[in-house]
């Protein structure tokens, strides 16, 4: 088994993190535990940064808040500039509790109540995504009761229906990525009209996530410039969101076609690694479409709002196994922690049995959690050691939409652990307690 590098198994067999012994750490403070990597988590930012400063230097990150909104993860964030990108009342305040200035703070969402859009414009935030023209209006209207001109981008969908498998399942929900922002062929006529609400400036365009604006950024860049032209609007910021992934995930299609092959006598690919998204390449083209197309108008700034792909390998998650069991012809798994800790069960984690860190995949199992409804899964088919109850599991990969949103559901929170950049463990949250549970509970 190949470790990546800040991982190595020590002379007790025991899976270290920079010379931290994960064993001995769940140990002290039980399972089921988060740890953090700091120095990964801004290496992750750094390196993203970089890639696309190098092609465009007026290129803005935003840590997007909600992918994990853990005070002390916030605050690594600010400290290294990343802007933050928020969605609802409750990011607002984590990012000003994290120290992220208001000319550093960006405001999404497809809902924003008016109590936020109050906090937002009396903080004097950067900037409000808009997604709907009744927003326009609310938004206009509180700007101009607290007598200030609100700067504004608007969103634009660029979501396209396919002729595919995938579509038509999403056909069956309405097509939901649609309700997000304005299509692309009434964006102009959205601006036209904005520009007529006197308490807005129109400052920027969002669209997300990055891959569908990719395939259309010709399309994009032709509006934009009609904007300009036609409008007089000067647009400061180019947003092409997040969708940054560092993971990926299985679907019941690949699980359908895992099982003809395994029928016919070929070995399974769901845990055959796919290539991670190429930030190089992708910076490149968006910077060399931008620099030809829009000549002769002020050069923007991008910006782009990842979350996974900065925090989700800076996570992992430690649990303990309780039980093994057999049904129907598969062999169950049963640890301490499941959806309610990782909530997103098709994303496919590297599991490591980190008190025997260098045995080899000896089976394929099926690893759950012990909440009581069946797709309670860690993960699904994957290649593990013979595994043995009092097994400590590490699920790597485990940073992203996790914390965020866990829950309650017959357990409380685990504690979470950060290894910081002397590799010394400091405690960003306490492990909550049955009280904590239900200390806002009222007995009628």
């Amino acid at each position: 088994m190949k470790l990546k590098e800040r991982f190595r198994v020590a002379t007790n067999n025991h899976l270290e993190l920079y010379g931290v012994d994960l064993v001995k750490l769940s140990n002290k403070f039980g399972t089921p535990l988060f740890v953090f990597d700091e120095k990964l988590f801004r290496q992750n930012y750094r390196r993203f940064l970089r890639t696309f400063q190098k092609n465009y230097q007026k290129t803005i990150i935003c840590y997007s808040i909600k992918t994990n909104y853990n005070l002390t993860l916030c605050r690594i964030m600010q400290q290294e500039g990343a802007y933050a990108e928020v969605a609802s009342g409750l990011d607002l305040h984590v990012a000003k509790r994290a120290g992220f200035q208001a000319d550093r703070i960006i405001l999404d969402g497809l809902y924003k109540s008016a109590r936020t859009l109050r906090e937002a414009i009396r903080y004097k935030i950067n900037l409000i995504n808009v997604e709907s023209f009744s927003e326009m209006e609310r938004i206009n209207k509180i700007a101009g009761e607290m007598g200030v001109k609100q700067s504004v981008g608007i969103r634009v969908n660029l979501y396209r229906k396919r002729m595919s498998f995938k579509s038509m399942y999403k056909s069956l929900y309405c097509h939901p990525d649609s309700r997000f922002g304005f299509s692309i062929d009434t964006a102009y006529l959205v601006f036209r009209r904005a520009s007529k609400f006197e308490n807005l400036q129109i400052t920027g365009i969002l669209t997300h996530p990055y891959y569908e604006t990719i395939a259309s950024l010709p399309k994009l860049c032709s509006l934009i410039k009609r904007i300009q032209s036609e409008l007089g609007i000067e647009l400061q910021y180019i947003n092409f969101g997040g969708g940054f992934r560092s993971t990926w995930s299985i679907s019941p299609i690949d699980l359908i076609k895992d099982f003809f092959r395994q029928k016919i006598g070929l070995k399974s690919k769901l845990d055959k690694e796919k290539k991670s998204t190429d930030i190089e390449k992708i910076s490149a083209l968006i910077a060399n479409t931008l620099k030809k197309r829009l000549t002769d108008m002020p050069e923007p700034s991008i910006v782009f709002e990842p979350g996974h792909n900065l925090v989700n390998d800076a996570g992992l998650l430690l649990l303990r196994v309780g039980c093994i069991k057999e049904a129907s012809g598969c062999k169950w798994i049963v640890v301490d922690g499941g959806t309610n800790l990782i909530p997103i069960y098709t994303e496919r984690r590297e599991l490591i049995v980190a008190n025997r860190a260098s045995a080899p995949p000896a089976e394929t199992v099926n690893v759950v959690g012990p909440l009581l409804y069946g797709m309670d899964f860690i993960a699904i088919k994957t290649r593990l050691p013979r595994i043995k109850e009092g097994d400590l599991l590490a699920v790597l990969n485990s940073g992203a939409y996790t914390m965020s949103f866990s829950t309650q559901f017959l357990y409380p929170r685990p504690p979470v652990v950060l290894l910081d950049h002397n590799a010394e463990i400091k405690v960003i949250r306490d492990k909550e307690t049955y009280e904590d549970v239900v200390h806002l509970e009222k007995v009628a």
